[in-house]
């Protein structure tokens, strides 16, 4: 049995008044966040009895889901919140806590955020409506990857080894994603046979990862193989929580809220004997909503667990080394030999990872020596001879390190330098390491040559006390003579077509490459690594990439050129392209299609386009009535149809999309003038019409076609389904099965016509002839998309059920009455995008010239909480 022990805990806080419904403790360990409907606080864990708790007022009518702190250094003082539909990004900052950003993009309630481990920028959210949203809150105004599963996902957690791979819950399964290979999961885990409540991933382990579900279990797979969990721990209640201590191998469990009647406490296990909890943490008086562990002080030997319960108290739980080593944790205090025992039974890939930085170090930096290298430790020392002085650096490395933690720098004994210089060093370093960690990379060579560097920087100037070191100069040239060799340059010059008609190029100066080659330079270095040998040879100092970009260049004996070393042109090279804005502004395509053909054709002769009077000729020979029999006139010639394709195929094989969309519309349509009926005659020419039981042509029309009548499509015939999104790729067809392969023989590119329409119509946008382009897009074959946009619904009075309309669907009656008047709305309305209240909008204007809050009495703020809708 787990002892039951209630004296290792003490009373941080009890606010009645709080009903705060979730808790976060942030990355130093010194405050913890308690938020809810009505307010949220932040308490000082450093100073218990002394700081009071600060409450800041938060008016919602909706329950916070979840709480999470940020976990980088970089952007410690953020911290993030779950409300409905909405995330709020808060900043706590010199005692005030303020809203930085307000995320929205689910439609449905959010049940799980987490932050990026290593990336502080970074935040992962789900929702009931089965998305799932990665934010970058440097751009908030919509998520910037989207990921979508079918069932509605109940937590997300981002691995904390490798910053690419995040896990989802849905339902009884778990999905791995990574985020640089699309919006398909990578891996896919059928883990309980009920609802996932929990998930975490080990601290030790890239591919550890356990669950915890419904089904009283928490299983734990190696994703590696994860086809069966590799063991199980089973409990007497649904596990709404299961997360591994930052010890040994322990786990803590709480049951599922909503489930649990007296069982108040929270388990803590160990999972290499899972029989059987090895202690149970008591002392709350109601259900535990909330826990997690707060960051452990250098000198300190005990952990902490902050806990926080729906009786409105706040509990510090003390793990003592006795705890700890029921978890198979070995405290700090032990013997040195039995810790390398223990680095040695567990092989930490931490460790290795050290040990293999280590080794690939390149010891033969100038002027300094590599004195000791411990790795069991996890302290690196060197030391640097110069003219100032002898420098000694101890660069310690904490266990995350590189996962979005730097190492520290200590200047130690034996160092000659002065305290201006030592602090200068420090904070050099500081910045180089910050830097590469984000990144989840390894920084001791990077920082060791900037340490050299920035010595030899100070050593050429040492009269300048103040004086700030040139951070990307050492990292261009110094550092990338031993790593960046294979790295190709940022390209000095391109050109792309962009939008209609235009070509954007950008490059070097031709006198400033003739100078450089001039001087025995290459006019542009091949690699990273070279540009510190291009600055080396100037007189007027080192040479950044963005001084090598963007600096003026200035007129001296040897380099007489002044001007922009980088520049960027525009040409407008509409004499290059068949398509022409005139022609597109003057086209028309409405009335008689012999008048239409006769009209174009003079629009085309007035520009010279003598190659398009000839195609217009032949249109309109297609498209007028000949004598030659009496009951048939040319247009129903076997060799019209022809013609049309191969004009059409002709120019869109120029690229002339212009003219071969045109051709297609005109010869798609109706025509409302040659209004004949197909005689039997015609009908022997063309038995397809009947085999395929609908005819092509209709009200005088001709049967050669180049484009069928929509009504074509109810018969089977199928048409490409283009993306709502405008684009130019050939990419957007995706071709349907058809049934009529009798009349799909005669006219094989039905799709690459609409396509040619679709694309002159986007080209059309582009020259902002908005009219002619909807003249274009009514030609289309393919049936409009089905709105999927922001529709608003409202709950009718009578029936409650939801109507888009005034009228209710279902009972016939007015389905919105006015909040101020409570009559019918029978005319103009206005309703609030928060909370649904409204009326009639002369109602509503009049109270809102003198109030804030709505009518209702509800405590929304309608116009404020409106206009951060339209803010995003």
């Amino acid at each position: 049995m787990a002892a039951r022990w209630n004296s290792e805990f003490y009373v941080a806080m009890e606010q009645r008044d709080l009903q705060a419904s979730a808790m976060a403790v942030n990355n130093s360990g010194n405050f913890v966040l308690l938020a809810g409907r009505r307010c949220i606080a932040i308490k000082n864990l450093d100073d218990i009895d002394g700081e009071p708790l600060k409450k800041f007022p938060r008016q919602s009518k909706y329950e916070v889901g979840s709480a999470e702190w940020n976990p980088t250094e970089h952007n410690r003082e953020l911290c993030v919140i779950s409300s409905n539909q909405r995330l709020e990004v808060l900043c706590w900052s010199k005692g005030e806590l303020t809203q930085s950003h307000s995320l929205r993009a689910h439609t449905r309630v959010i049940t799980g955020l987490n932050w990026h481990r290593s990336d502080p920028n970074i935040l992962a959210s789900c929702s009931v409506d089965t998305f799932i949203y990665i934010w970058d809150i440097r751009d908030s105004r919509r998520p910037s990857i989207s990921l979508s599963a079918i069932a509605e996902a109940t937590q997300v957690r981002w691995n904390t080894m490798n910053s690419n791979i995040l896990a989802t819950a849905h339902d009884g399964d778990v999905k791995l994603w990574d985020r640089r290979k699309g919006t398909a999961p990578v891996q896919y885990i059928s883990a309980h046979l009920s609802k996932i409540h929990g998930l975490d991933w080990s601290p030790r382990s890239e591919t550890y990862l356990a669950t915890s579900g419904q089904d009283c279990t928490v299983k734990f797979f190696d994703t590696t193989n994860a086809r069966r969990a590799e063991s199980v721990l089973t409990t007497n209640a649904p596990v709404w929580r299961a997360r591994f201590t930052p010890f040994g191998n322990g786990l803590v469990t709480v049951v599922v809220p909503q489930l649990r009647r007296g069982e108040n406490g929270l388990l803590l296990w160990n999972t290499d004997n899972r029989g059987s909890p090895v202690h149970t943490f008591v002392g709350h008086r109601d259900v535990v909503l909330d826990f997690d562990w707060r960051k452990r002080l250098p000198n300190d030997v005990d952990f902490e667990l902050i806990t926080w319960s729906k009786d409105q108290t706040l509990l510090i739980w003390k793990i003592d080394p006795f705890v700890q080593k029921l978890c198979g944790h070995r405290p700090e205090e032990n013997a040195e030999e039995d810790l390398m025992e223990e680095l040695v039974k567990t092989s930490s890939p931490k460790i290795q990872l050290l040990q293999q930085e280590f080794s690939l170090l390149n010891v033969h930096i100038p002027n300094m020596e590599v004195v000791k290298m411990d790795v069991t430790r996890r302290t690196c020392t060197v030391k640097v001879d110069s003219s100032l002085g002898i420098v000694c650096l101890q660069v310690i490395f904490p266990n995350a390190y590189p996962h979005g933690v730097p190492p520290t720098f200590q200047i130690v004994q034996g160092s000659t330098i002065d305290a201006h210089l030592a602090s200068q060093l420090t904070q050099t370093l500081n910045h180089v390491a910050q830097q590469r960690v984000i990144k989840n990379r390894t920084c001791l060579e990077p920082c060791l040559r900037q340490l050299v560097a920035t010595i030899e920087q100070y050593q050429s100037d040492p009269t300048d006390s103040k004086k700030q070191f040139d951070v990307n100069y050492t990292e261009s040239s110094n550092l990338g003579t031993y790593n960046d060799t294979y790295i190709p340059f940022p390209r000095t010059s391109g050109a792309k077509f962009c939008s209609a008609n235009i070509l954007v190029c950008f490059g070097r100066s031709i006198n400033i490459r003739k100078a450089a080659i001039n001087k025995g330079e290459t006019a542009t270095p091949r690699a990273l690594s070279a540009l510190g040998n291009y600055g080396s040879k100037r007189s007027n100092g080192p040479v950044t990439i963005s001084s090598y970009y963007y600096q003026k260049s200035r007129r001296t004996q040897q380099n007489p050129y002044k001007g922009p070393k980088a520049y960027v042109l525009v040409y407008d090279v509409s004499p290059l392209f068949y398509v022409n804005r005139f022609l597109a502004d003057n086209y028309i395509l409405a009335g008689d299609v012999v008048a239409i053909c006769r009209y174009n054709k003079s629009i085309a002769s007035s520009i010279g386009r003598v190659d398009l009077v000839q195609a217009w000729t032949l249109a309109e020979l297609v498209s007028g009535p000949q004598q030659a029999e009496e009951d048939m006139c040319w247009t129903y010639h076997p060799f019209g149809n022809e013609l049309m394709q191969s004009l059409i195929s002709h120019y869109a094989n120029q690229s002339d999309v212009q003219t071969a969309a045109m051709l297609c519309c005109i010869f798609g349509k109706e025509n409302e003038t040659n209004s004949k009926k197909i005689t039997t005659k015609q009908r022997l020419i063309h038995p397809e019409l009947i085999a395929a039981g609908k005819r092509w042509y209709e009200s005088g029309g001709s049967p050669y076609h180049t484009i069928p009548v929509a009504d074509i499509i109810t018969e089977g015939i199928g048409f490409p389904l283009i993306k709502s999104t405008r684009s130019s790729s050939l990419e957007n067809l995706r071709l349907h099965e058809l049934q009529h392969p009798s009349i799909v023989d005669k006219d094989q590119n039905v799709n690459l016509y609409e396509y040619y329409k679709l694309s002159y119509a986007e080209l059309l946008h582009r020259w902002k002839l908005l009219y002619n382009r909807v003249e274009v897009l009514k030609y289309m074959s393919t049936p409009s998309e089905t709105y999927r946009g922001l529709e608003f619904l409202t709950d009718c009075q009578n029936c409650q059920k939801p109507s888009k309309y005034c009228t209710c669907d279902n009972c016939k009656k007015l389905s919105l009455n006015c909040i101020i008047c409570h009559t019918s709305v029978r005319g103009s309305a206005n309703c609030c995008l928060m909370c649904g209240h409204g009326g009639h909008t002369a109602h509503m204007q009049q109270w809102f010239v003198k109030n804030k809050m709505c009518p209702s009495g509800c405590g929304c703020r309608c116009l404020a909480e409106t206009a951060e809708v339209f803010k995003l």
